[in-house]
């Protein structure tokens, strides 16, 4: 792994930084982005927090024992951030479901070790209700969001990241009867992924333990004949710095 701890600024690349809860998370929100992104000579991470060990056990007759879905999945995950031209993966070790069960000034601790390490331009992770309400997900969110508060506090950088959720529209929460914040509503940097929408796919599909990957997949292979639905959206946090949209990284990704 080959990590630029100085400012982005000095060589021209920018560092974006998932944080999630499961493998997969990072493809279903981002995988799209990340791919332009890198293409673009940019640096990406991604830290995951747990190894989805409660997932499904195998799709289109793979059958994986409850013991070894860790271990297969974390193999799915780096399978995939090489095929995006990202880092490995930090991985936290945690247990799937038993993130809320972690103080959360030791989860952000170890966020926030990582954010040092690596200088990020942008962090990218679940809002508030985590899309699902899935208890994982909303605990890396809380985590996450103390450690970039404590980042802002302790850093001397003239800009500090932007802090970026995935977002959904109003009309298509309402469809799906997620329960999101207003947060996770608004539709802040928009990405065309139409060039990146089959690595997304493949990604999604190489998940071959993880049933809603498969049917995601399989959503998104519909839907991608349409060019306008080919997007990920995302919201900036309220937490981020007001004059946010003025940072070169925001203009550089929304030309990705």
């Amino acid at each position: 792994m080959v990590i630029n701890s100085s400012n982005s600024q000095t060589n021209g690349q920018f560092i974006w930084l998932g944080i999630f809860a499961h493998p997969d998370d990072e493809t279903s929100a981002s995988a799209g982005t990340m791919v332009k992104w890198v293409s673009e000579n940019n640096a990406a991470f991604v830290v995951t927090a747990t190894g989805g060990e409660l997932g499904t056990l195998g799709t289109g007759g793979l059958v994986i024992e409850r013991e070894n879905l860790a271990l297969v999945r974390e193999t799915e995950l780096k399978k995939n951030l090489a095929m995006y031209g990202c880092n490995p993966p930090f991985m936290l070790r945690y247990r799937d479901q038993e993130l809320e069960d972690e103080e959360i000034g030791i989860l952000s601790m170890k966020i926030l070790d990582i954010i040092h390490l690596i200088n990020p331009d942008i962090i990218a992770t679940f809002g508030p209700s985590g899309i699902s309400n899935h208890t994982d997900h909303i605990a890396i969110h809380n985590a996450t969001k103390k450690a970039y508060e404590d980042y802002k506090d302790s850093s001397d950088r003239q800009r500090v990241p932007i802090l970026i959720y995935p977002s959904i529209s109003e009309e298509m929460a309402t469809q799906y009867s997620l329960n999101l914040s207003s947060d996770e509503k608004k539709m802040d940097i928009v990405i065309d992924i139409n060039s990146s929408i089959d690595i997304k796919i493949k990604g999604l599909r190489n998940y071959k333990s993880q049933e809603d990957a498969q049917e995601f997949a399989e959503h998104l292979d519909n839907l991608k004949s349409n060019k306008k639905a080919n997007v990920e959206s995302f919201a900036v946090s309220p937490i981020t710095p007001s004059d946010w949209a003025s940072y070169p990284v925001v203009e550089h990704l929304k030309n990705l």
